[in-house]
């Protein structure tokens, strides 16, 4: 049987808006990611991406709809169908290595889902013994990318992903991203490098003044 997230668009935004503190942040916007489709968004600092992509999943208070796959986000059902990665890598750190990638598979039941292979990827199987509390800020974002593109969900968000990677792992990454989109994913990222929408032939998303403006 085909699941429902795998025929629906990764996302559709529409009417959206943030306000924080009687500051609207984010105001009505409309766009959508397609399946096999990245987009970047783009926008000076400030400029609301990544109130934007946590407002979405409901870290902020919004107004608005929001579907990912079909579902609400914030339902138990639209959980399953999206992963999130904050621009700071939330972590156990009471878990090993080990112990993050059979959590997070669990905790999606998705116990076949190759996340060691990402962790060879970023040459983190020799430390699945270590806590994060050990790693670098590089080593914990190699973690918390690897837990989130081993998934293979309908939509993945990243929030400057590349940050405090070394070249090697940014590449790494950037396959990883085009490999999700092949898949027939969506991907919606904001990241502060320019060559970006090149390396990933990605598609644009402009938020300026409060608005989110997509390229056709």
């Amino acid at each position: 049987m085909v699941q429902k997230g795998r025929d629906m668009l990764p996302l559709k935004v529409k009417d959206f808006s943030v306000k924080l503190q009687n500051r609207v942040i984010i105001e009505r916007a409309d766009f959508e990611v397609k399946k096999s489709e990245i987009v970047h968004l783009i926008g000076h600092n400030g400029a609301g991406k990544s109130t934007l992509l946590r407002g979405m999943i409901g870290l902020f208070p919004s107004k608005g709809e929001v579907k990912v796959a079909g579902e609400n986000p914030r339902s138990i059902a639209g959980r399953k169908q999206f992963v999130y990665v904050p621009d700071e890598p939330a972590l156990y750190e009471d878990l090993t290595l080990q112990e993050h990638v059979q959590y997070v598979a669990a905790l999606y039941e998705k116990p076949e889902a190759p996340i060691l292979e990402w962790l060879e990827r970023f040459h983190l199987t020799d430390r699945l013994k270590d806590f994060p509390a050990t790693h670098s800020r590089g080593m914990r974002q190699k973690l918390s990318l690897s837990l989130a593109l081993g998934l293979n969900l309908p939509l993945t968000l990243l929030d400057e992903p590349y940050n405090a990677l070394d070249q090697a792992a940014q590449e790494a990454l950037s396959h990883g991203i085009r490999d999700a989109a092949q898949h027939g994913n969506g991907v919606l990222l904001s990241a502060h490098q320019t060559e970006t929408t090149q390396i990933l032939k990605a598609q644009v998303a402009r938020v300026q003044d409060g608005m989110v403006s997509k390229t056709a």
